[in-house]
């Protein structure tokens, strides 16, 4: 294998081959392997891969931020000859961390993170807002897609600063290799949750013998409450009484939240009750109106009111009281507000008539949703 690093960083930096049996010379810790590969130079990395599985690389000069600004990847070495066992699917998810107030002038050392006083930064553990998958979090997160009869590999890495106790509901599956190494079949262990320290690699068995829609998140309920988070999702299958699952088709296209909304319903999403179908709520009178807005507080998990019935013109404004970071989705598309932090607001105007049912991405879930006819 040879790679060439070519650094346009305003930074040194290097590459480590995490788990690669390699020569010393290539395994990128500065100053005691090489040098650190400055602003603008190259270096060219060059050995056999003589060990298959799962292994990994990384940034070894600050690795605290620059592992935190994505300088990771997963490098898989495949043996010479296929294994007995043949997976329909070969998956890869990275597990990582995210925290929002790393800006650009903070990796470049011309300022402080905000929360600095309650120990964030270099001298301490980052204050994570997000925690993810493949670099994106809850619904954005591809899922795992599988026909009954089939098996998965599944690699799980962690390129993190925190331990993850990733959980797959419905289904037990086998650990056949440990930091990229053959379990023999006699010692493999068969569970529903692997606890992943940084570092760590687990590939694990799925086999497809229960259709459904499936859960597979980190068990420490803050983190998967903030992004990790995703589904097994069998093809083809229904979820009775809803429909398709939304990821068994390509999700929607979604437009910036803005002061302009659609002057007549949208068709409704597959698996959405069409407008109108459902009887709304009874109240005395519709909220809003043209210039006038409405407030739904986000509260952690759920939206306060769920349910709204509003004139056409109101504006909708989403606050978040919680503690979590939230969004608001609309399955249709038609309004997507992005990350709302906790103490923001986000809002959208609703022209017309409608049924508009709307989710948070990072909740979904968890059952996260919520409604707005417009009458």
């Amino acid at each position: 294998l040879r790679v060439h690093l070519r650094n346009r960083l305003p930074v040194p930096t290097t590459i480590h081959w995490h788990g690669l049996d390699l020569p010393f010379a290539m395994d990128g810790v500065p100053f005691v392997t090489q040098d650190a590969v400055l602003p603008g130079e190259d270096f060219t990395y060059e050995f056999v891969a003589t060990n298959p599985g799962t292994r990994m690389f990384h940034s070894h000069v600050d690795s605290n931020l620059q592992m935190e600004l994505g300088l990771y990847g997963v490098l898989i070495v495949e043996p010479r000859q296929p294994g007995p066992v043949q997976y329909d699917h070969d998956y890869t998810y990275i597990l990582d961390e995210k925290a929002l107030d790393i800006t650009e002038a903070v990796a470049l050392g011309r300022a402080q993170v905000q929360n600095q006083a309650e120990g964030n930064g270099r001298g301490g553990a980052f204050a994570y807002d997000l925690f993810l998958i493949n670099g994106r979090a809850a619904d954005a997160i591809p899922p795992l897609q599988v026909s009954p009869g089939q098996k998965i590999r599944l690699r799980l890495v962690n390129l993190g600063n925190l331990p993850h106790a990733m959980h797959l509901h419905g289904h037990s599956f086998t650990i056949i290799a440990t930091d990229g190494n053959p379990v023999p079949p006699g010692a493999r262990l068969v569970k529903d949750t692997v606890l992943l320290g940084p570092g760590e690699r687990y590939d694990i068995e799925i086999a497809g013998h229960n259709p459904g829609v499936w859960m597979f998140h980190c068990h420490m309920p803050n983190h998967s409450e903030n992004g990790m988070m995703t589904a097994l999702v069998y093809d083809g299958f229904e979820v009775p009484g809803i429909g398709s699952h939304p990821h068994s088709s390509a999700p929607p296209v979604a437009t910036p939240a803005s002061a302009a909304g659609h002057a007549d319903a949208p068709a409704a999403p597959a698996g959405q009750p069409a407008a109108g179908t459902d009887q709304p709520p009874t109240q005395a009178s519709l909220l809003g109106g043209p210039n006038q807005s409405v407030t739904v507080l986000v509260v952690d998990n759920r939206f306060e009111p769920s349910t709204l019935r509003v004139a056409p013109g109101t504006t909708v404004v989403w606050k978040n009281v919680g503690n979590n970071v939230h969004t608001a989705s609309s399955f249709d598309g038609l309004f997507e507000t992005g990350t709302i932090r906790p103490g923001e607001e986000a809002s959208f105007t609703f022209l017309g008539p409608g049924d508009f049912r709307y989710y948070c991405r990072q909740h979904l879930f968890n059952g996260t949703l919520g409604r707005v006819i417009v009458e």
